[in-house]
């Protein structure tokens, strides 16, 4: 639950700012240079076997290849954000295309696979909430990573995945649930840059009972690092720092005022939107992710493999075995459809 402080707030923006309705892209994707910050392994960053992260990162890969069935397939990337997963995964599939509505995302999964040397992933782009611009039954197998819910109509979105998914082929979502905002993150700030001199102050008001966020977004004339410096408290950043007063005071400084509304069903809404869809079974199941995580812990760092390729080795065993196993919904935020 929210404080009446902090219904005022989004109440003072909705009076004094108007912000516009908008869709995901237009809100921040095609203002983000990189999506991910610029921390993606093997797409950003030399493999590190000493880092965690990175383990996480190759354990997704080997999740979306297993369980979308993907090896020497053709596959489909829905919302690939900053080329993830289609640019690790391309080089053990025939072919992957990468489907997005915001044509600064397309842009920069293409220079990405350019820089990589890899050839066989594609991207294009196609209108928010619209078809997707492929044929019924184009492809073996589709992932799906935090991109489904980003859309205006989500239910909307799987039916469209289901048409351009073919018969006995495999998809596999990862989701953003909700509930791992409970217990006081239903409120949340993430400040952006855009500029040296310009960022975008982005205040989260979630509704976990009824499966939706809205997002507030306002563009400032100031750094990050000033508005970081003016609204943190004892070093950290957090939505009980932002005040109506403090809005009053740099109203001037605000350029754009946007909202976006997003849906974000939970496992079970999944779950029961893809059977009513059609698809023939869907299962949640424990992610690669997690259990290359664990792996790495289960090591020392005097017995870790240090190759990314004797990590490859190490990680594949398991995220074939875990992707399979069926999870308590909700417990891990990833399902594997099949049409």
């Amino acid at each position: 639950m929210i404080t009446k402080n902090r219904e005022n707030i989004f109440c003072w923006i909705e009076k004094e700012l108007n912000p516009v309705p908008c869709t995901s892209e237009e809100f921040i994707y095609n203002e983000m240079e990189s999506q991910s910050g610029y921390s993606l392994p093997i797409i950003y960053q030399d493999f590190d076997a000493s880092d965690r992260g990175h383990w996480v990162d190759r354990g997704m890969l080997y999740d979306f290849l297993y369980s979308t069935d993907g090896e020497g397939k053709k596959l489909l990337d829905f919302g690939p954000g900053d080329g993830w997963p289609s640019l690790i995964v391309a080089p053990f599939a025939k072919e992957v295309i990468g489907v997005d509505a915001s044509e600064k995302r397309v842009e920069i999964c293409r220079e990405n696979a350019k820089l990589l040397g890899i050839r066989n992933a594609n991207f294009v782009s196609y209108k928010s909430g619209m078809a997707l611009p492929f044929e019924d039954n184009t492809f073996d197998g589709i992932m799906a990573a935090s991109s489904i819910e980003q859309t205006p109509d989500p239910k909307k979105t799987l039916w469209e995945l289901y048409r351009v998914l073919k018969p006995g082929g495999r998809i596999r979502i990862y989701y953003e649930a909700l509930s791992d905002y409970k217990d006081g993150y239903e409120n949340d700030i993430w400040i952006v840059e855009l500029t040296e001199s310009k960022c975008k102050l982005i205040l989260y008001n979630r509704d976990l009972e009824n499966e939706y966020a809205l997002q507030y977004g306002l563009t400032i004339e100031m750094s990050k690092e000033e508005l970081t410096k003016r609204i943190s408290a004892n070093g950290e950043v957090s939505f009980a720092q932002v005040s109506i007063s403090f809005l009053e005071k740099i109203q001037h400084m605000i350029t754009k005022a946007q909202v976006c509304r997003t849906i974000h069903p939970s496992g079970k809404t999944w779950v029961s939107w893809l059977k009513e869809i059609g698809f023939k079974a869907a299962l949640p199941t424990y992610s690669g992710g997690m259990a290359a995580g664990k792996l790495f812990d289960s090591y020392t760092d005097d017995n870790r493999p240090s190759s990314l390729d004797s990590v490859d080795e190490a990680i594949k065993k398991i995220v074939k075995i875990v992707t399979g196993l069926e999870a308590p919904i909700g417990f891990d935020p990833m399902i594997t459809a099949i049409k």
